[in-house]
């Protein structure tokens, strides 16, 4: 059979709106696949620092020591982040914990992301750099008698402002994941 008239295709313009489509569409797939690898990523995060509270409430108890995290901001201007080190209390005041030292080893934060620290009936909380000169306390106690300083600690995009994930604790130190600030379903 013979067309007559105009031959079938596509035109120059009818292409570059089919490979234009597929560019945005490939574009969106992309980083959505980019950041769900972040946001697993924070919730490892979130998850490894739930369950290092978790055991140093515990060696707490074993040893019969406070123990605690004192959470600082790194001081480097170009990629400002943030630091977690673990703190036993000793007779002379806290210092760095001597045993189980691979597990109570400094903690750095993934960055990209602001940190705040809310400690329950206390004032704001303001994470300055640590300076063991100074021999300070740490924000977060885990004592031994098996309590612990209630709180929570919210990870907030650097750039947006947006609370992508809180992690709180009571005074028992039970700890909640909360996946932009609502509770996961599957905890």
């Amino acid at each position: 059979m013979r067309l007559t008239g105009s031959q079938g295709g596509f035109t120059l313009i009818e292409l570059l709106v089919a490979v234009f489509v597929i560019v945005l569409l490939t574009g969106v797939v992309s980083l959505n696949v980019g950041r769900g690898g972040a946001e697993l990523e924070l919730e490892s995060e979130v998850r490894h620092l739930a369950g290092l509270l978790a055991f140093s409430s515990a060696e707490a108890g074993l040893s019969a020591a406070d123990h605690g995290l004192f959470i600082a901001q790194e001081s480097d201007v170009e990629a400002p982040g943030y630091e977690g080190i673990w703190l036993r209390r000793f007779e002379q005041g806290w210092a760095a914990p001597r045993g189980s030292a691979e597990v109570f080893e400094r903690l750095a934060f993934s960055t990209g992301y602001e940190l705040r620290l809310d400690l329950t009936g206390q004032p704001e909380v303001e994470l300055l750099s640590y300076d063991p000169d100074l021999n300070p306390s740490p924000q977060i106690v885990a004592w031994a008698g098996g309590e612990m300083t209630p709180g929570s600690l919210e990870w907030l995009d650097r750039r947006t402002g947006e609370l992508l994930y809180r992690l709180e604790w009571d005074l028992l130190g039970r700890m909640t994941l909360m996946p932009r600030g609502r509770v996961d379903a599957e905890d």
